[in-house]
């Protein structure tokens, strides 16, 4: 009976003590949020709301300048914005001036070091012509609300800004072209971030010369078609989502991210070490300038050169391809549904599925042999080919894995092999049987030019028709 009721004193003092450390932080927090700015323990009560506009700024020689009339006269080339969390935004708002507003709606708790840690400062350099502005939006312990924007205000009536405009932020958000009255149109976008950041290019984005998007997360989105010089992208694992693109080069550099591309009319180069790419039409060159290791990468058509020597374990679909393909992977599968070129595809052990529709325009003029080469290559993987119109040469290799064939009887081909112990065995519309390990075999009408040549160590090989 005694340890009970010394374990219910015990208790009793134990919700004692928890009710006053409870009544003592009620009456902190309440002093903090009625008296902000006031110190308790080394913490206080940050609260603004408030808007500051910037129009003016001096140079290295503190000489004074309206930022409008530096505009107005053509003597800005760059704009450039640092900051830490504040967004960024460039848009054109109902005003008679250029000017720059720090637009901010903070609440939370600071502590005492980080009190006073909003500040901005402005500057102008008259030799490269460009406009500094650096914003350090408050460091707060605690967040309540934190949206404080940059905003590069410009009047309705301009349109043409040719400015480089560049942001580096440490993780805020960037947008372009999202108002609805935004007209105007940039030389250049520049964004680098340093940790995660959205990037948002609106309906009403315009940009002629260049882009260049640094990213390591978040999300990288265009909502309007862009056309533009040059297309740069690098993240680690940014969701990069876009409309049609038009630029003489798109790169992109990724370590994981998700992209969805529409329509690509320029060349296309891509390097990405794991995730799912997915482009539309190609109009120009798909290459990789570095290794790819399990990206998967899905594509449209293609009317240029596909040149992918470094795929480790990534699946790439190709819908068809007008132009030359070069394609190395190690593990991953390759499906080209329609090939009109030269094809050349090496594989260890994945799957290389391709249907060759050859365009007979190709080969006006006389047949080129140069421009007639199929060659399939794999070590253990299976290998699928379907021809519907073919006037090209062709070359199978595979050490053990399987080959299948499906191809028209009339379309006039010969069949050379070379197959170490197993021998092909052929099917078509007119003969079916197998063969010898080493031969020639003719299909439809006598042709010497289309020629596919089979080559088989140790796996199966077979070849069926749709005639």
């Amino acid at each position: 009976m005694k340890s009970k009721t010394v374990s219910r004193g015990i208790l009793y003092y134990i919700f004692l003590l928890i009710a006053v450390v409870v009544g003592v932080l009620c009456i902190i927090g309440a002093i903090l949020l009625l008296s902000p700015g006031t110190e308790i323990f080394g913490i206080s009560y940050y609260n603004r709301f408030d808007t500051t506009n910037i129009t003016t700024v001096a140079d290295e020689n503190q000489q004074s300048y309206e930022i409008d009339q530096l505009f107005d006269s053509g003597r800005v080339d760059v704009v450039n914005v640092t900051t830490n969390h504040a967004d960024v935004t460039i848009q054109n708002r109902e005003s008679v001036r250029i000017q720059f507003f720090i637009e901010g709606a903070v609440t939370g708790i600071v502590t005492s070091e980080n009190k006073n840690s909003f500040n901005y400062s402005i500057s102008y350099s008259a030799q490269t012509r460009t406009l500094n502005l650096d914003v350090t939006a408050p460091i707060l312990l605690l967040t309540f609300n934190n949206s404080m924007e940059v905003v590069l205000s410009l009047p309705y009536e301009f349109v043409d800004t040719n400015i480089d405009f560049v942001v580096n932020t440490q993780s805020g958000d960037v947008s372009v072209g999202n108002h609805e009255r935004d007209t105007y149109t940039l030389n250049s976008l520049t964004v680098n971030a340093e940790n995660s950041s959205n990037v948002l290019l609106g309906n009403h984005a315009n940009v002629k010369n260049e882009i260049n998007l640094n990213v390591p997360s978040g999300e990288i989105r265009f909502n309007t078609d862009v056309v533009t010089g040059e297309l740069n992208i690098t993240s680690e694992s940014a969701r990069i989502r876009t409309s049609d693109i038009e630029a003489q080069n798109v790169k992109l550099v990724t370590q994981g991210s998700s992209v969805n591309m529409n329509n690509i009319q320029g060349n296309f180069d891509y390097s990405a070490r794991r995730g799912v790419i997915i482009v539309g039409d190609i109009t120009g060159n798909l290459t990789c300038s570095e290794e790819v290791v399990i990206a998967n990468i899905t594509v449209g058509t293609v009317d240029g050169n596909v040149i992918l020597p470094n795929a480790e374990s990534s699946n790439i679909t190709i819908e068809a391809l007008n132009g030359r393909g070069d394609i190395t992977t190690t593990s991953g599968n390759v499906t080209i549904r329609s090939a009109n070129a030269i094809l050349e595809v090496q594989t260890q052990s994945g799957k290389i599925d391709v249907t060759v529709d050859t365009n007979p325009t190709l080969i006006t003029g006389g047949y080129e042999e140069e421009l007639g080469v199929i060659n399939l290559e794999t070590q253990s993987g299976e290998i699928a080919i379907n021809f519907a119109n073919v006037y090209l040469q062709n070359y199978i290799t595979t050490t053990s894995g399987t080959i299948n064939c499906a191809f028209s009887a009339s379309n006039n081909l010969v069949l050379s092999y070379d197959c170490t112990n197993n021998a092909p065995t052929l099917s078509t519309g007119i003969t079916t049987g197998e063969v010898q390990n080493q031969g020639e075999y003719t299909i439809g009408n006598f042709s010497t030019r289309n020629k596919i040549t089979i080559k088989n160590t140790d796996g199966r090989t077979s070849i069926s028709d749709t005639y």
